[in-house]
């Protein structure tokens, strides 16, 4: 299992929304006991998929993410591209 596989693996939500443990993905961040969405982080998501799409190479995209005002690390991005992957098929 690669470092982000790992990553990803490792949150856990109840089934009423509660934050049982885990990495909290990028795009969120605890408020209390829950998940609570980062309005810029989860833009960053958008157009982070959006260039992986089109090819873009990982240095080019943390490079626009500052557009956003965050830095997503190399295992944050993996972590989202290997869940949105795993969730919707390749890209």
């Amino acid at each position: 299992m690669t470092g982000e596989a790992h990553i990803a693996a490792a949150l856990q939500v109840s089934g009423d929304g509660r934050y049982l443990g885990g990495a909290v993905p990028f795009g969120y961040a605890l408020w209390g006991n829950r998940l609570a969405e980062v309005p810029r982080e989860l833009d960053a998501c958008v157009t982070m998929i959006r260039m992986t799409r089109e090819g873009h190479s990982y240095e080019d995209i943390a490079a626009a993410e500052e557009t956003h005002g965050v830095k997503p690390t190399r295992a944050q991005y993996g972590g989202l591209i290997l869940s949105v992957r795993r969730r919707y098929g390749p890209l």
